[in-house]
């Protein structure tokens, strides 16, 4: 900014300087003493000069000046802009580019999110001296799921081990390859309580690691690890009596490249809206059987196993269930909790989508039955772009209920 004006003072020092070297007065142009005169920067100016035959050079060249300068100036001040556009955008994307690292970093130092920490060399020494906290008792408890696109099975050898800070423990994992085709998966981790996060430190571990399983194989994957003793002096948690620490996985295929957006789909909506049809209009149908109870025209249940014919599911009351959700006319399983956590929820207060809720009040604990619905109860002409739903989909939902609370 200062250079900018340092320049515009400097260019108009220099017009002055040239309009103050052209000679004249008022009696050689010829010009009455009564004519209105102006002085500006030190230059007379009256309108009879301005107009003079003898001056048109003068003001020609004052002229040329003037544009040259405003020429300059204009394509200086672009350049600047463009060079401060570049910059914000340069700077922009480095932050951006930086940020996953940065957040890593962070949660590493912190334990943010249930993050465990890496076991390093400089804590070798301390493991050596590490003395157990024996009157600090711990459960570990480990789980695993995987994303619907793989085709796997995970789970843990062992669901539970007892353990107490500075004591360090081996456990396992298991992973099946169930397609017919070599897959290769990946999996993420987190703690929880989160707070523990900061304590939990992995000698060993498949995490972030690639696996690669032919059609069939199983692998066993080790986790060695240890809770650092200072777990048992953190005040928060004592003041939460934590005796319970989960250690949780989920394994994705690094080979998935579906889109989440497929232009056909989109294209028939469109064309839905603009053509005022409904795609999906009567293509619902509910068949018949002698299991198959219609909960409306849009939504029927299809019991599979009956339940205990007490403690029903009825608005307001919590319940605890495992779900496979599919894509009706493929089977493609989108969500699957089986061999991992139960998925718990407040039945009736629309936590759900509707097709769901509908289907699952009146049954009962221990019941598992298909849930199929039209799209209109699902996820609608939009979808589901987390799930790689796409729009006008017919679901289902297998819903085993645990408890009823």
């Amino acid at each position: 900014m200062v250079m900018c004006l340092r320049g515009i003072t400097s260019s108009r020092q220099l017009l002055l300087s040239r309009a103050r070297s052209l000679p004249f007065n008022i009696s050689q142009a010829g010009v009455p003493h009564t004519t209105p005169v102006w002085l500006r920067g030190g230059v007379v100016v009256t309108p009879a000069r301005l107009f003079s035959d003898d001056n048109t050079e003068r003001m020609k060249e004052a002229q040329k000046i003037m544009e040259q300068y405003n020429s300059g100036y204009s394509k200086q001040k672009k350049r600047d802009w463009m060079i401060i556009s570049v910059s914000i955008l340069l700077f922009m994307f480095g932050v951006s580019a930086a940020a996953v690292p940065l957040y890593k970093l962070f949660c590493s130092a912190t334990g943010y999110g249930g993050t465990t920490q890496k076991h390093t060399k400089e804590d070798e020494e301390k493991l050596k001296a590490m003395t157990p906290v024996e009157w600090r008792p711990i459960t570990v408890t480990f789980t695993g799921t995987v994303n619907p696109n793989l085709d796997w099975s995970f789970e843990p050898v062992q669901d539970t081990v007892e353990l107490v800070p500075g004591e360090t423990c081996l456990a396992f994992f298991t992973a099946r390859n169930n397609s017919t085709e070599v897959l290769t998966g990946i999996s993420t981790y987190n703690v929880t309580p989160f707070e523990a996060g900061v304590y939990f430190n992995k000698i060993q571990c498949f995490c972030f690691d690639e696996q690669t399983l032919n059609p069939g194989e199983e692998l066993d994957m080790p986790v060695f690890f240890y809770i650092d003793p200072e777990f048992a002096l953190d005040p928060d948690l004592i003041n939460a009596r934590c005796h319970n620490v989960s250690l949780h996985y989920t394994f994705f295929n690094t080979n998935d490249k579906q889109s989440r957006f497929d232009m056909n789909e989109i294209m028939a909506n469109v064309k839905s809206v603009i053509t005022g049809k409904d795609k999906d209009a009567n293509n619902f149908q509910i068949p018949e059987g002698d299991n198959i109870v219609e909960v409306n025209d849009l939504v029927y249940k299809e019991v599979i196993r009956k339940g205990y014919e007490k403690d029903f599911v009825v608005p307001g009351v919590k319940v605890v269930c495992h779900v496979t959700g599919k894509i009706k006319d493929s089977g493609k399983v989108f969500w699957c909790t089986k061999g991992g956590n139960p998925f718990t929820y407040t039945a009736g207060v629309g936590s759900l989508i509707q097709g769901w809720d509908e289907g699952c009040i009146g049954m009962s604990e221990g019941e598992i039955s298909k849930i199929v619905m039209s799209s209109k109860k699902g996820y609608g002409k939009i979808g589901n772009r987390s799930w790689n739903i796409p729009g006008h989909t017919d679901l289902e939902f297998e819903i085993e209920i645990l408890a009823v609370r």
